[in-house]
């Protein structure tokens, strides 16, 4: 393709030379050779790029300068940033902020994920990031903040109609989410991952009775959640996974197509669990075997997929006449040092 040459040292990103970070034509500083095709083709090369040589390339021409302030993907790691891991957060804002300062606005993925980045230096930044980000058209929208005393309060007043009405994938992590009645409906919502987020059940529901488009819903560590209760208006969702939410007793759920159910944590009283459609079962408990013999039967009858990990087991599986009449794959783990009441068949936990 065309023949560049930069006076840059090997490895560098324009970003470290004030380039695409910045407010300087970079184009000036680089002699470069570019097909004479049309600009719109040139902008759609230039946005299958990945985000961090879709920065480098618009360092050596205008052309691709000027695509990349309404790049629509951003995707901001210590990685595609180019900070070394363990790097201050201070200068992942700083960065983060002049791209932003310099971009149209145009977005379709916004992703900021400071892992891998030492220390936190607030969240002074976000409202103005989101501000810009949170705009008609926006599509995937991942914030994932670090662990700190003050939980970032994630502002839903920035979801607008238009933004609302084009959000797909949601990912939040370690921030705070309270939705109100007032918030409307999202009606192109398919994914939503609360990890570690504070969120009532409340708050929790309002959310996902504004999102009748949900087919996966992922919540981890959201110790806030007492209950969760799935309505049949939820005609698309086919996947449920719920990790370490302690306080979470009730799992209801009359959404009827949800298919694959992933549970993990210490807490579940299978009794309170109403799943009936459930396929697709994976379970992390300790001490499990025997409920799971005694209640999955009955409870979710229609199970084909049986995945159970224990630890600390004490088995004494009952024989029962109730059957899973149609499993077709059972995988058990009992996880190492788990104690065992005594010597035990687990092969006829198969019959």
């Amino acid at each position: 393709m065309a023949s560049t040459t930069t006076g840059k040292r090997k490895g560098s990103t324009c970003g470290e030379q004030g380039g695409v970070d910045g407010d300087s034509q970079s184009g000036k500083a680089t002699r470069s050779s570019i097909p004479d095709l049309p600009e719109d083709i040139l902008f759609r090369i230039h946005s299958l790029l990945p985000m961090r040589e879709a920065a480098r390339t618009a360092c050596i021409s205008p052309t691709f300068f000027q695509s990349w302030r309404c790049h629509s993907n951003l995707l901001f790691t210590k990685d595609t940033i180019g900070l070394k891991r363990g790097a201050c957060g201070e200068n992942f804002d700083d960065k983060i902020d002049r791209i932003l300062r310099n971009h149209s606005g145009c977005l379709k993925t916004f992703n900021i994920d400071y892992y891998g980045t030492r220390g936190f230096t607030g969240t002074s930044y976000f409202d103005r990031w989101l501000q810009i980000a949170l705009k008609p058209g926006i599509e995937e929208l991942t914030l994932v903040l670090s662990e700190t005393k003050r939980k970032y309060n994630f502002p839903c007043s920035l979801l607008s109609a238009g933004v609302r009405n084009s959000l797909r994938y949601l990912r939040l992590q370690f921030c705070a989410l309270h939705p109100t009645v007032e918030l409307g409906p999202l009606r192109s919502l398919k994914s939503l991952y609360l990890w570690r987020v504070s969120i009532t059940w409340n708050e929790l529901e309002c959310l996902i009775f504004n999102s009748l488009t949900l087919e996966l819903l992922d919540l981890i560590s959201c110790p806030e959640i007492e209950c969760l209760k799935l309505p049949c208006a939820l005609q698309r969702l086919s996947a449920l996974s719920v990790l370490a939410c302690e306080r979470l007793k009730v799992i209801e759920s009359k959404a009827p197509n949800l298919s694959g159910l992933y549970l993990c944590g210490n807490w579940l009283d299978f009794s309170l669990v109403e799943t009936l459609p459930i396929k697709e079962l994976e379970l992390q408990q300790t001490n499990l075997i025997r409920d799971a013999r005694a209640k999955l039967p009955s409870l979710m009858p229609n199970i084909e997929t049986l995945a159970i990990q224990s630890s600390r087991e004490v088995v004494d599986a009952p024989m029962l006449p109730t059957k899973f009449l149609h499993l077709k794959h059972l995988t058990i783990t009992v996880r190492s040092g788990a104690i065992v009441s005594r010597a035990y068949d687990y092969f006829s936990l198969v019959s």
